[in-house]
């Protein structure tokens, strides 16, 4: 397996928006930044193994390299956040992605792109690791600092072509649509991505339309936010009590304002689906499962197995 390309892709003058030290280091050739995090990914591996996926490392204090199927969205979302608000969250100081060579037997040479993404660490722990530890004041309270923050961050303005993107202006990570089968194509306006969902669901538009349509009307000709699209106990950070930031933003880009309450995983936290029906209440449960079952159906599901909101249960 051999690297053919290697490359560092500014986003958005990276090194405007990163500390002195971090300018000086982006400075070094990107062939020498990528050997040395070779060098250190394989010396933390040695005394640290982790698992297979995106992974990361702490490599000094305060200091996270990661590693894997990173999309640019992630870098181009701290930057934005950085550059836009005053919102906390972790600060990326280098992206170098490298595109490697495969050989793939019948199928020839194939190739895929991996990145190390070099990062500040963000304050305080998951809410997952802390949830236990939160009295019912401390949930109400995360729930309006969400509410607070996520105002802030919709604010973020559009450069792109493009009304309906990822943060770096191309196709969105959303796995409550695709189920990461592939990244949603970029939208001119939220009417086109409600079509292009139309489409999907062929032949069975017919028995989802009652369910989906009057959502589609509400929301075709609002403007497109700033948003997350994975809200969750283990990207929501908390330090004594309070909300301390969001992490992982490789799903995020510029959607309709129902995006982040239909893409939250709350499954398996209680308190997670607390906090963020105080931070958005103002979308609901019936919006988020229709929606939900719109995007089933548009990667091949039957309409007619999936039970209706009211028979699910759900709430």
């Amino acid at each position: 397996m051999d690297t053919d390309i290697t490359k560092f892709r500014v986003p958005n003058e990276l090194w405007r928006d990163v500390p002195p030290l971090a300018r000086l280091w982006l400075a070094v050739p990107t062939r020498i930044r990528l050997a040395v995090y070779r060098l250190i990914w394989w010396l933390a591996d040695t005394m640290y193994p982790r698992g297979y996926a995106v992974r990361v490392h702490r490599i000094l204090p305060g200091i996270y390299l990661k590693y894997g199927l990173i999309k640019s969205s992630e870098p181009h979302a701290m930057l934005l956040l950085r550059r836009h608000t005053n919102l906390h969250s972790s600060v990326a100081l280098d992206y170098v992605t490298s595109t490697q060579a495969m050989i793939g037997g019948s199928q020839g040479i194939n190739s895929y792109t991996t990145a190390f993404l070099l990062m500040t660490a963000a304050r305080g722990q998951s809410l997952m690791a802390v949830e236990d530890k939160l009295t019912p004041g401390q949930i109400t309270s995360l729930g309006l600092e969400l509410r607070d923050y996520l105002a802030e961050m919709h604010k973020i303005p559009n450069p792109y072509k493009y009304g309906l993107c990822s943060s770096a202006g191309g196709g969105v990570d959303a796995p409550r649509i695709t189920a990461d089968n592939f990244d949603l194509p970029p939208c001119e306006n939220i009417r086109a991505f409600h079509g292009w969902l139309t489409r999907r669901m062929g032949m069975d538009w017919p028995l989802m339309e009652p369910k989906v349509q009057p959502l589609f009307d509400k929301y075709d000709e609002q403007p497109t936010i700033f948003s997350h699209g994975d809200l969750s106990s283990d990207n929501i950070m908390v330090h004594n009590g309070r909300l301390s930031g969001l992490i992982d933003w490789e799903t995020s880009g510029w959607m309709p304002p129902y995006w982040d309450y239909l893409c939250t995983r709350w499954e398996n936290s209680e308190v997670c689906k607390t906090v963020v029906r105080l931070a958005i209440p103002e979308h609901s449960d019936r919006e988020k499962y229709e929606m939900s079952a719109a995007a089933a159906v548009g990667r091949g599901h039957s309409p007619t197995t999936i039970p209706s909101f009211e028979e699910a249960n759900i709430l």
